[in-house]
């Protein structure tokens, strides 16, 4: 038995322009590296993922309160896994337009509690309406005096 010849006409239908299929491995390089490059940005990705919540201290906005149009206080919670480490936190005021109006560095000296609610006055350039929190680090920058810091802490 032979198969049957399934040829178009080409007086009838026109030229086949159905593509063939590659002989080579380009294409299949091609893939594999398109793979492999996937799974090394889905590793990097899950690594860096992992090691955002090693954090040695957090500090998280709480309130603020407008004490007058260019001064605003704000409230944030600062918990740090070491407090025998000095650190500090950056502290933000915004204005309606969520830009920021204000900011203050603030020091956390060694010693005292693990967790703490710091109360921080900022003058501003705006009329300030919300306040945040930039960032906490125990990277102390050099010209920071870590014996004096200028922050009330606030008494529960």
């Amino acid at each position: 038995m032979s198969t049957p010849d399934i040829s178009r006409p080409v007086d009838r239908y026109g030229k086949d322009f159905t593509p063939e299929k590659p002989k080579g491995i380009a294409g299949k390089v091609i893939a594999v590296i398109m793979v492999v490059a996937i799974a090394l940005i889905l590793i990097a990705a899950t690594a860096r993922i992992m090691t955002k919540d090693d954090s040695p201290i957090e500090g998280s906005f709480v309130t603020n309160e407008r004490i007058d149009d260019s001064t605003n206080r704000v409230w944030i919670d600062v918990v740090r896994s070491n407090t025998e480490i000095p650190s500090y936190c950056i502290a933000t005021s915004l204005d309606y337009a969520m830009a920021e109006v204000g900011r203050r560095e603030v020091i956390i000296p060694a010693g005292g509690e693990a967790q703490m609610r710091i109360a921080v006055d900022m003058p501003t350039r705006g009329y300030p309406v919300s306040g945040g929190i930039y960032g906490c680090s125990e990277n102390v920058p050099s010209y920071m005096n870590t014996e004096n810091p200028t922050y009330d802490q606030a008494r529960s």
